[in-house]
């Protein structure tokens, strides 16, 4: 890495790239706060991996930022923002998240490992467990996740405010694609920093959750929340940034075309099974088919399909039942 690569997108605040090895996301923006008379600020944190947590090092040392006086601020918990984070705080610094994404990063917010009650559900749609089984041996948000016995988190509620350097970031809650997942308004400067709230060259991946009874429709009010603010200049978590008002009207009309989709898959299949509603939808990837889908985006791809469904059923446009295969959907 070099200080050409490392942006600074406000006096003081720099966007590192941290590339994410053969992830189709290609790379992280972590976003560092030089500190004034205060700690520095380290911004989402990359993979559990070599080298994100190299890239982020050397970005580190070029801006002259130290790790012994750095808090670090997590705006969700996928492992791709949060997975270095225990590996790199240092003794009497802190590591901030949302408290109901802290809940599921340390295990206590539901009654067992997510992705155990993710393939739980799987089950009970009646997805084949050997599929089960090669999703769960590659599926990135466990094999590269951080250190699961840290639980020092420190939690973070809506309106709660961090200092550091020049600036002030105030916590906005915008559940959807994670249960807790955070945004912040660098208050008075028209920043914000968006995690994966609203992204602009991709999508972010909605998907269902244990102790969520509708992500889809969570992600959605949160996109109306967010669009209030006066937001020009984005800061994303993954790509580059855009027109933050024009992309948010994007999404929901993206979704509003998937949701359609989905229940017209449904409609066309009658006695509609998860596993099938899924394939009968379109994705941006490529294979000759469905059932060629590398395993880790067939179990993105699932959960994906399971929020819309979630979305549809409980507004009534679609009704779910069960028999000894499984649930099974009709429009």
């Amino acid at each position: 890495m070099t200080t050409d690569q490392i942006e600074e997108v406000l006096p003081g605040i720099y966007r590192i790239p941290v590339p994410l090895v053969g992830n189709p996301l290609k790379e992280l923006n972590s976003y560092c706060i030089r500190g004034k008379g205060n700690k520095n600020l380290l911004i989402d944190t990359g993979f559990h991996m070599k080298e994100c947590k190299q890239a982020l090092d050397e970005g580190l040392r070029l801006l002259g930022v130290r790790m012994e006086e750095t808090d670090i601020l997590l705006t969700h918990f996928h492992a791709d923002h949060s997975g270095n984070a225990p590996d790199m705080i240092c003794k009497d610094n802190q590591i901030y998240i949302s408290r109901i994404d802290k809940g599921y990063l340390e295990g206590t917010r539901v009654g067992g490992s997510l992705h155990e009650l993710r393939a739980m559900r799987l089950r009970e749609n009646g997805v084949d467990e050997d599929l089960i089984r090669a999703m769960f041996a590659c599926t990135p948000s466990r094999a590269l996740a951080g250190d699961l016995s840290y639980k020092d988190y420190v939690p973070l509620d809506e309106g709660d405010e961090l200092t550091a350097g020049d600036y002030r970031l105030r916590a906005i809650y915008v559940p959807g694609h994670t249960p807790g997942q955070m945004c912040f308004e660098i208050v008075g400067t028209g920043a914000m920093i968006l995690g994966d709230h609203v992204l602009f060259d991709i999508t972010p991946n909605i998907t269902d959750w244990s102790g969520v009874a509708d992500a889809l429709g969570d992600y959605l009010e949160s996109l109306d929340k967010i669009d209030r603010y006066d937001v020009t200049i984005p800061l994303p978590g993954h790509r580059k940034p855009g027109d933050f008002h024009e992309r948010i009207a994007a999404l929901k009309e993206h979704h509003a075309r998937r949701l359609e989709e989905c229940r017209n898959v449904i409609g066309k299949l009658g006695k509609a099974r998860l596993y099938d509603i899924t394939g009968g939808m379109t994705w941006k990837i490529r294979a000759a088919s469905w059932d060629d889908f590398p395993a880790a985006q067939r179990w993105f791809a699932l959960g994906e399909c399971l929020s819309h469904i979630d979305y549809l059923k409980r507004r009534g446009r679609i009704t779910e039942h069960r028999d000894e295969e499984g649930y099974w959907y009709e429009a």
